[in-house]
C-alpha cells in the first residue's frame, strides 16, 4: 500500500507524515485490498467566525468504489484522527454489508437444496 501526502498552503513535517502513516495502518488492518491512500492537507486562513480552519481529505482506493472523507478541525492532528476513524467506520460497514449478502445467498441455496431433498421425485 502506498500513502501519498499532499498539502496546500503548508509544509508537511516528518512528524506529521509519520503520524499520517501510523493512522493509515489502521485502515490497512481493516482492508488488505487497499491499494493507495491519498491524504490532502489544507490550512485555510483563520477567520473570526470559522475556528475549523484545517481540512483533511482522505481518499482510500479499494477495488469497487473509492472512499472519500473530508474533515475539518481546529488542529491538523485532530482532523487526521477524525478522517481516519470515519474511513475505518465506512470500511467496516462495507465489510459487514458484504458478509451479510454472502450469508443470505448461502441460506437461500441451502433452502433450495432442502426443498429439493424433501419433495418426492416422480
Amino acid at each position: 500500500m502506498t500513502v501519498i501526502v499532499e498539502s496546500k498552503r503548508m509544509k508537511v513535517t516528518k512528524a506529521l507524515r509519520s503520524f499520517i502513516e501510523k493512522q493509515t495502518r489502521k485502515i490497512v488492518k481493516l482492508n488488505k485490498n487497499a491499494k493507495n491512500v491519498r491524504v490532502h492537507l489544507e490550512t485555510i486562513e483563520k477567520k473570526s467566525n470559522d475556528p475549523l480552519s484545517n481540512v483533511v481529505t482522505f481518499l482510500v482506493e479499494i477495488p469497487g468504489r473509492n472512499i472519500v472523507i473530508k474533515k475539518h478541525a481546529v488542529n491538523m492532528y485532530d482532523a487526521i484522527v477524525a478522517a481516519t476513524e470515519s474511513a475505518a467506520r465506512q470500511l467496516r460497514k462495507r465489510y459487514e454489508k458484504r458478509k451479510t449478502v454472502q450469508r443470505h445467498r448461502r441460506n437461500e441455496v441451502l433452502d433450495v437444496l432442502e426443498v429439493e431433498a424433501v419433495e418426492p421425485i416422480m
